[in-house]
């Protein structure tokens, strides 16, 4: 069977990148047919995973968790629960809400950090106690008070987590070279313990970790600034999660917090994800030694070299798409000619510095994707395990960097549509 896949699959390679080219999508017989071969495949082992964790979340996980909530003080509204969402868990809306609903209220005693409100979580000292004192409740298992929670926790797989052969597939990019900082924080400031319990700890503390801690359930819901529609609010007895958006939520809408204002590198690096809008992204440029910055939107619509104002407007605003992109075409109206034309060029000697094309990228997650769909027929070894682990972390690498790479192209494209337009207005002036 390995020897097949592999006859098939280096088939797939010479064929494929006798293809391509800009334009070109056709593929041969050969190709093709695997590549839906491979798409049934993973199809299945999706839906398969999908119902499974369908059914974990919503009649066991979270109906276990939300119990304990209530067992300990807490309130959840009945109108949430987990569902999934092209393949990502969150919290999901089951019937309308008004702007104010309380979602949910977590007593302090649930908390991992903050005891009480005159006792938050401060500085780095307060935040490795946090970590060691979740390890250790993860290490006493069921003993632990805290066990419905962490039992219910699931970990991304941050560039931390990853092999060398994975980070060498972000070429170069931004947080390559910082993929470790976290660790060697803890390393160095707390002084913790790195075992298995002590990892997942780590990783749920930078991936899940909110101002007062680790806080139950509210940490289920998922980040999007532009779309941002609860907020955590301290009281004097806990913490509350409301509903505060411009207007009510709805069924079945996911309900959004923010994580803030970080680029997208911080949010990969952090989190395991490149948010879907805003996206803040940031390079530099070989050539001028300049840093540049900008922010995507939907449609191409794109703010470069954005400014602290713009940036606030942008993430602490409730506004509709059309709104955000109409701000960010105003911004790109008011720079100079110059300054657009410096970035087109910079981008362009950016995009022109990779080892390989977006294309060339297209191709080789592809060629990912088969070789994880042929994996998945053979034995669930723990050096299988591995080798999925290490083949699904360099994909996450390769589709980042394309991410960057497709919106970086966008962003050259829309100022040089606006440098285009602003140099026929200036001509026409000088008629």
């Amino acid at each position: 069977m390995q020897n097949k896949s592999r006859k098939f699959l280096m088939m797939y390679r010479r064929t494929r990148r006798r293809k391509i080219s800009v334009c070109s999508c056709h593929l041969t017989l050969l190709s093709t047919l695997l590549w839906f071969l491979s798409c049934f495949v993973q199809r299945i082992h999706a839906g398969a995973a999908a119902s499974s964790n369908d059914h974990e979340n919503k009649d066991e996980g979270f109906a276990r968790l939300v119990r304990w909530m209530r067992q300990h003080g807490g309130q959840v509204d009945p109108r949430i629960d987990v569902g999934i969402r092209d393949g990502i868990r969150g919290i999901v809306a089951t019937a309308d809400m008004d702007v104010g609903t309380q979602l949910l209220f977590c007593p302090w005693e649930l908390i991992i950090g903050s005891r009480d409100i005159d006792h938050q979580m401060q500085g780095e000292v307060d935040m490795c106690q946090v970590v060691q004192d979740m390890a250790d409740a993860m290490r006493r298992g069921t003993d632990s008070l805290w066990h419905p929670y962490l039992d219910h926790i699931e970990l991304p797989r941050l560039p931390a987590m990853w092999d060398q052969a994975a980070i060498d597939e972000l070429q170069s990019m931004p947080p390559s070279q910082d993929v470790t900082r976290h660790i060697r924080w803890f390393e160095q400031s707390c002084d913790g313990n790195l075992d298995e319990a002590g990892m997942k700890a780590l990783v749920a503390f930078i991936s899940r970790a909110n101002e007062v801690g680790m806080t139950p359930i509210y940490d289920l819901l998922n980040h999007h600034n532009g779309r941002r529609n609860a907020k955590l609010q301290i009281v004097e007895d806990g913490v509350r999660l409301v509903v505060v958006c411009a207007g009510p939520v709805h069924k079945n809408d996911q309900l959004y917090l923010s994580y803030g204002i970080k680029t997208a590198s911080t949010m990969f690096r952090d989190y395991g994800f490149v948010e879907d809008w805003p996206t803040a992204w940031n390079f530099r440029s070989k050539t001028s030694g300049d840093n540049f910055a900008f922010v995507l939107f939907p449609d191409g619509a794109a703010a470069i070299n954005p400014t602290g104002d713009l940036l606030k407007s942008l993430w602490q605003s409730d506004m509709s798409l059309l709104e955000y992109q109409a701000l960010a075409e105003t911004h790109m109206r008011s720079l100079a000619l110059a300054d657009l034309e410096r970035f087109v060029v910079c981008a362009r000697d950016r995009l022109d510095e990779f080892p390989t094309t977006l294309q060339e990228d297209e191709v080789k997650l592809e060629e990912n994707q088969i070789a994880l769909s042929l994996l998945s027929d053979q034995s669930r070894s723990e050096n299988d395990v591995t080798n999925r682990s290490s083949m699904e972390d360099a994909g996450s690498a390769i589709r980042y960097r394309s991410d960057f790479k497709r919106a970086l192209n966008s962003a050259m494209m829309c100022a040089d549509a606006m440098g285009q337009s602003l140099r026929e207005r200036i001509s026409r002036q000088d008629l």
